[in-house]
């Protein structure tokens, strides 16, 4: 019976083909938000998440200054006796580096010229990056206490300036001073970094790394130091480091209780967790907007569906004087609006992957396509054709046979 019933709502459906393909509309746009939306919020989390990881998972960097702050007193500056209590205050931390950048700085070799920032710190800045050399070798301790004019560059920094020249052992010119444009220093190349095991280490805003030695660093942009970086010896280190790096410098700085802090300190975890939140909560309003997209195409379905049994009458009071019954009737118009919003989710799934695909290829927008929600969304339309279809059924199944065939 019930399968008869469904050829029978298939026939009403392409009977009235355009009628009922402008009605699954609504449908096919909230199904397909759905699945595009949830794809590509899936893609925005992970991607925010490895953002801030490939800065390491253990990493913790703490920076003079606190921007957050409403005190207007300025922060107490650091200095390397500090990174000397950190460690032996911190017996969880692992490796630990000054780490200073100067920022947008030229730097040129042959006539070829690019901008990249410098960042300087001990030799244990790489194992904190978890940077190795493909070519030659990061500088080391013996660089550091001697100031030397020694530089690793990134690969792309390598490619930009020297092509397929091998660069090691080159001189290339670094911009420093007030003016980095005109008053240029002579830096030895020494290694090239590997590219990152880690997905999205590098990417940034666009501008590339260099790395020289600390005490370099201090001898031509200034002896000021802004920020620690460390990394600790598990992932769980990191919240009790935190803890602990807070307790040493306020103590250090003479804060108190109720004092904001004139020091900022970077979990990068903990960002990854907040970057995550925040592109679900984007996520989660688009998702309302899918939602409202599919709400409209539901009461699409039914306001065609009361036209339908409007215009159904005489066939309806036909086959009640011939013993079909209210359930029978019933059925038959709620299998016709759940047959039509399911079509609806059909085409609305293919949309939905054709979006995910398109959104990814064209725009470069990373997408997580997961079974589970095309699942949920495809039930959803079942869900909607049974909300929408009960009322429309239900007055066609009420109508009586007499009143029926008199309206015709």
């Amino acid at each position: 019976m019930t399968l008869m019933l469904a050829r029978m709502a298939l026939r009403a459906i392409r009977h009235h083909a355009i009628r009922s393909l402008l009605t699954l509309l609504g449908i096919v746009i909230g199904i397909a938000g759905i699945i595009a939306i949830t794809a590509i919020g899936k893609g925005a989390q992970q991607k925010a998440r490895e953002q801030f990881l490939a800065y390491g998972s253990k990493t913790v960097a703490i920076g003079c200054g606190n921007w957050m702050s409403a005190t207007k007193r300025d922060p107490k500056p650091f200095v390397l006796a500090d990174m000397k209590a950190i460690s032996a205050q911190c017996p969880r931390i692992r490796y630990i580096s000054p780490e200073q950048t100067a920022h947008a700085i030229d730097i040129e070799y042959g006539g070829n010229t690019t901008k990249v920032e410098v960042v300087s710190g001990y030799q244990t800045l790489f194992a904190i990056k978890e940077y190795e050399a493909m070519a030659g070798i990061v500088f080391n301790e013996h660089h550091v206490e001697r100031r030397e004019n020694v530089v690793v560059l990134k690969a792309d920094v390598a490619q930009a300036l020297f092509g397929s020249t091998n660069p090691l052992g080159r001189v290339i010119r670094i911009g420093t001073g007030v003016d980095s444009k005109t008053d240029f220093k002579p830096f030895v190349v020494i290694g090239v970094l590997a590219p990152p095991k880690k997905k999205g280490k590098w990417e940034g805003l666009g501008i590339s790394d260099v790395f020289i030695p600390f005490t370099t660093h201090q001898k031509y942009y200034g002896n000021r130091l802004r920020s620690f970086i460390m990394s600790t010896y598990t992932d769980q280190d990191v919240a009790e480091v935190t803890r602990q790096l807070e307790k040493i410098f306020r103590a250090a700085h003479r804060l108190e209780e109720g004092d904001s802090n004139d020091f900022m300190i970077w979990d990068f975890q903990e960002f990854a967790a907040e970057a995550e939140k925040a592109a679900q909560s984007v996520g989660l309003f688009a998702l309302i907007a899918a939602l409202i997209a599919l709400l409209v195409g539901g009461i699409g379905v039914m306001n065609i569906m009361l036209v339908a049994v409007q215009e159904r009458t005489k066939e309806i009071g036909i086959k009640m004087a011939l013993g079909a019954t209210m359930r029978v009737i019933r059925i038959q118009f709620l299998l016709e609006a759940v047959m039509i919003c399911m079509i609806g989710g059909l085409l609305g799934v293919m949309g939905g992957i054709a979006a995910t695909v398109i959104v990814e290829k064209c725009f470069a927008i990373p997408v997580i396509l997961e079974l589970a929600p095309i699942v949920v969304a495809s039930s959803f339309t079942i869900l909607v054709g049974l909300l929408f279809g009960f009322y429309p059924a239900e007055r066609a199944a009420r109508l009586k046979p007499v009143e029926a065939l008199a309206d015709n």
